[in-house]
This record gives C-alpha cells, structure tokens and sequence, in this order.
C-alpha cells in the first residue's frame, strides 16, 4: 500500500516579476526597458562599478545580500540580479540583464 507525503510551505512575504530587460546601449550607457513602456532610464556602466565599489550613484544601492541591486527611478523600484549585470558587463555589449520588480504575495 502506497502512502503520501504532504508539506507546506509559508509563502514568502514578496515576489519577484519579471518586467524588463537592461539592454546595452550607446556611449557606454545601460539601457533599463520596461516591457510595455520602453525605456524609463539611462544609468552608466561606471556607475554600477562605483556601485560594487561601496558608494552609492543617485538612484542605486545594494540589497543586504550584495544579490540585487535596486533602481529608483519613474516612482517604481526595479531590481536586477548583481550576477546578472557582472556578466553583462564582461560580455559587453552582447549579454543582457532581467529586470524585476517586487510585488506583495498575496494568498
């Protein structure tokens, strides 16, 4: 006779949706594209080297992991995976980087 094997898990409090890309673009120059919405800000590549770095350019910090960095910019706080734009950076200008936002999970 089989048996089942149930478990939950607590949902955690926020999630992460995808909403966009960082696109390479010119003058040394990382596009952030909103799906939707197009492009809603500029950032130089300098700027997330400043980042990693410890100071902090103007609309940019890293979480308390060092995992994410967090955009600020239209009214929305984006964030993007640090090893995602590490890799984007050394494979420039041809890799890309996800943008996310974080919602509440609601049940």
């Amino acid at each position: 006779m089989g048996f089942v094997i149930t478990s939950e898990r607590i949902a955690d409090p926020v999630r992460y949706e995808k909403v966009g890309r960082l696109l390479p673009g010119d003058d040394e120059m990382i596009r952030v594209m909103v799906d939707g919405f197009g492009e809603v800000m500029r950032i130089p590549k300098s700027d997330f080297v400043l980042l990693w770095n410890g100071l902090s350019p103007d609309g940019m910090r890293l979480s308390e992991s060092e995992n994410r960095v967090i955009l600020s910019g239209e009214g929305e706080e984006y964030v993007v995976l640090t090893r995602q734009v590490r890799g984007m950076l050394e494979g420039w200008p041809k890799k890309k980087a996800a943008v996310f936002v974080m919602r509440e999970n609601t049940p």
